[in-house]
């Protein structure tokens, strides 16, 4: 009979979360929004590459606040929480102290677009900007870190499609087997 050796910290969750990333060097909280879409929960898109031009912030009051300019850059890839994945932004915490409801990216005339939940691309060159509200809302006192981490809230890659494409890598061909099976010249 063989022992087994049990390392108990393997099979255990840690008993509290590890959020050493929302806390810059100087101990300063770093802002974590949740951004959210009408327009991309409803297409359930999964990931959006935008040409962005320009960045800007509503407050409660519905005053638009420009927060930076992006000139000449090539389309940034944003994905869902879902893949895990957030950007992480300095210009939004210069913004003046107060609460804001909705950010606003504003598109260049072409090379956008987005790939929706069952792999399909297409192009979002028609549009000017897209908005994006903040989850229970942004507010800025002055002392938080001078950067943000934005989260996209967009529908998964639906899985049965990459199981599809995985089940085609092991698939054996198949032998036709009838009177006109091996009547075409190919």
């Amino acid at each position: 009979m063989s022992t087994t050796k049990y390392y108990s910290n393997i099979w255990h969750s840690f008993p509290f979360p590890l959020d050493f990333y929302t806390w810059d060097s100087e101990g300063r909280s770093i802002k974590d929004m949740v951004l959210n879409n009408q327009y991309a929960t409803d297409m359930r898109v999964s990931e959006m590459n935008l040409n962005i031009t320009r960045f800007s912030a509503f407050d409660t009051t519905g005053k638009e606040h420009f927060i930076t300019d992006f000139p000449g850059q090539e389309a940034v890839s944003i994905k869902g929480m879902h893949a895990g994945a957030f950007l992480r932004s300095k210009g939004v915490l210069t913004l003046e102290p107060g609460s804001y409801t909705t950010l606003r990216f504003y598109l260049a005339r072409n090379g956008s677009g987005v790939a929706y939940s069952d792999r399909v691309e297409e192009s979002v060159d028609g549009f000017e900007y897209l908005d994006f509200e903040i989850e229970n809302g942004l507010t800025i006192q002055g002392n938080e870190a001078p950067e943000a981490i934005l989260r996209f809230d967009f529908v998964p890659f639906s899985e049965s499609m990459a199981l599809n494409i995985f089940k085609q890598l092991f698939r054996t061909p198949r032998r036709y087997a009838g009177k006109l099976a091996d009547s075409l010249a190919l």
